[in-house]
Order: C-alpha cells, then sequence, then structure tokens
C-alpha cells in the first residue's frame, strides 16, 4: 500500500525559528502547550536527537492512552524534524518543516500512513482526516504560547 497523507498544517508564529523549533523539540518544553503528550521514554533512557533515534511515544487523547514505537529519521535544527511511527494501523510519518519568514516562522506539520491491511486503509479513509482537527487546536496553543513571551 502506499503512503497516504493524512493533513498538513500551516501555521505563521511570530517567535523565532530556533526558539518554535525548540519547543517542537525538546520534551519538557512540549509539556507546556501540548495537551496531549504523556512522555517519551527513550531506548537509551535519554533523549538524543540523531537520526536512528528510538523511543516509545506516550499521548492521552481523552480517557485513551496511546503508545507508539518511533523513530527519528530526519533531524534538521531548526528546520526540520522527520519521525516514522509503527502501530498495528501501520506506518506513519510525522513531520515538522520550520521556514524563516521577515518577523517569525512558518510552520508547516504534516501526518501520513501506510495502512498495515485493507481495514486500516478503509478506516483511514473515512476518519484519518480527523487528526487535523486535534493537532489543529495544539498547534494553535504552541502558536498562543510563544507569542505571549519576548523573545528580544
Amino acid at each position: 500500500m502506499k503512503e497516504k497523507l493524512l493533513f498538513r498544517l500551516e501555521e505563521f508564529i511570530a517567535a523565532p525559528i530556533d526558539v518554535v523549533f525548540d519547543y517542537l523539540d525538546d520534551d519538557e518544553k512540549i509539556r507546556r502547550w501540548n495537551d496531549f503528550f504523556v512522555e517519551n521514554i527513550y531506548e537509551n533512557g535519554k533523549q538524543e536527537n540523531v537520526p536512528g533515534t528510538r523511543f516509545t511515544s506516550v499521548q492521552r487523547i481523552e480517557k485513551k492512552t496511546i503508545r507508539t514505537e518511533i523513530v527519528l529519521t530526519e533531524y534538521d535544527p531548526p528546520n526540520k524534524i522527520i519521525m516514522e511511527g509503527y502501530s498495528k494501523e501501520g506506518k506513519a510519518f510525522t513531520r515538522y518543516f520550520l521556514y524563516r519568514e521577515y518577523d517569525g516562522t512558518k510552520l508547516v506539520m504534516e501526518s501520513s500512513i501506510i495502512p498495515s491491511n485493507l481495514y486500516y486503509r478503509i478506516i483511514m479513509k473515512l476518519f484519518g482526516g480527523l487528526g487535523k482537527f486535534l493537532y489543529k487546536e495544539q498547534v494553535q496553543r504552541l502558536k498562543e504560547y510563544l507569542e505571549m513571551r519576548d523573545f528580544d
């Protein structure tokens, strides 16, 4: 099966690119704005930001706790983070691209999946885009959190 784009979000954030990247990359800072984030459990016990790093991402959406095995595949601060996740639903991709703009940062987030079987392909076709609404709210929280701060 081929990769299917579930959603793409674009947001301008009036904060320096290095700061926005740091708040997408540092577990402690992610907790300040992401309601879903519980923790990342690293295979070697500590966060390492190098391609090939493996960890379990733990998120809680409403009453459901979701654990996903993740591999950091590309890491280019402050411009790009690409991760692959593995679950029964299939192989998922999360991509963050950051672009320096005149007075801030353009953040692009993409989520896609290669479904593991026909059942999940149908489910993703029917409901896959719903994640956009959940994550749009979280990206908006990041924007509001960072824009309330003074980085001069």
